[in-house]
């Protein structure tokens, strides 16, 4: 792996992008790991009978769809020391059982301040199979440099 400088990265440069299939037992998972055990993402009985989002479905954590896209930024990051100085997420549409998704990023600013306080803007989509985008992220990414 290449240690990531200020200089050595460009706006346009696309980050790796990372694929995940999810199902009913990722939710799980994610709730025991959250302790997030909220019925809309973990009883099929109940959503089958309350229809939230008006689908018939149990659904994924938002925050399971925001940990897909800071992978994204992390894994890119390593092994070089970055700090995340900023991150923004928003979820455009609930992601159900059987979906893949893929997160990917690209560099959209780069700003010059002074070394030791240069920073990146790193824009990240999240979308499933068909294209139907679940998350955005914006992440600032500062240099040591």
């Amino acid at each position: 792996m290449e240690t990531l400088t200020f200089d050595s990265v460009a706006v346009g440069d696309e980050l790796p992008e990372i694929v995940r299939t999810v199902d009913q037992e990722t939710f799980w998972k994610f709730a025991v790991a959250s302790f997030d055990y909220n019925p809309v993402h973990c009883d099929k009985a109940w959503v089958h009978s309350a229809r939230p989002f008006t689908l018939d479905s149990t659904v994924g954590h938002g925050m399971m769809t925001a940990a897909f896209m800071s992978t994204v930024v992390t894994k890119w990051m390593l092994p070089t020391v970055l700090k995340i100085r900023r991150a923004s997420v928003k979820f455009t549409f609930p992601v159900l059982p059987g979906w893949t998704i893929t997160a990917r990023g690209h560099i959209a600013e780069k700003h010059i301040i002074k070394k030791g306080d240069n920073f990146v803007v790193i824009h990240v989509k999240a979308d499933n199979q068909d294209g139907v985008v679940v998350g955005l992220g914006e992440y600032e990414i500062a240099f040591p440099d």
